[in-house]
């Protein structure tokens, strides 16, 4: 009996050990459509990803990310083309008003930086560092 009882508890501590709980990945797009219903904008947002991917459909030189309550930027660049990558390792997480400027408008579109990628980085930062100390 009691070998069956500790040949259980070693299993169930093996089990319990040894599971991994799977992040789901997330493949966020944003589409801002101009007024005639064409596509002006795509924003593409994995967040097992550290950036995410800023498309138009013109050149534009310049985007900024605002705070939605203040409307000052918190992100601003330049830039030469029609696609950028955006560091959200730079931004809080939260909801904020991407402003992309071309030769001939402005085009607005909200944007959410989830705090998933970050609170994973922290942990495998903090692994990392647990694992160096042990050695």
């Amino acid at each position: 009996m009691k070998k069956a009882v500790f040949t259980l508890v070693v299993s169930l501590v093996t089990i319990v050990t040894f599971a991994q709980t799977k992040e789901v990945p997330q493949r966020l797009k944003y589409v801002t459509t101009g007024p005639d219903g064409s596509v002006a904008m795509t924003i593409i947002d994995d967040t097992r990803e550290d950036v995410m991917r800023l498309e138009s459909a013109d050149t534009f030189y310049k985007y900024q990310i605002l705070d939605p309550r203040t409307a000052e930027p918190v992100y601003s660049s330049m830039n030469k083309g029609k696609a950028c990558e955006i560091d959200k390792t730079k931004l809080a997480a939260g909801t904020y008003n991407l402003k992309l400027y071309t030769s001939n408008f402005v085009i607005t579109s909200k944007i959410t930086v989830s705090a998933t990628r970050k609170l994973n980085n922290a942990i495998k930062a903090d692994q990392t560092l647990a694992a160096n100390m042990n050695d």
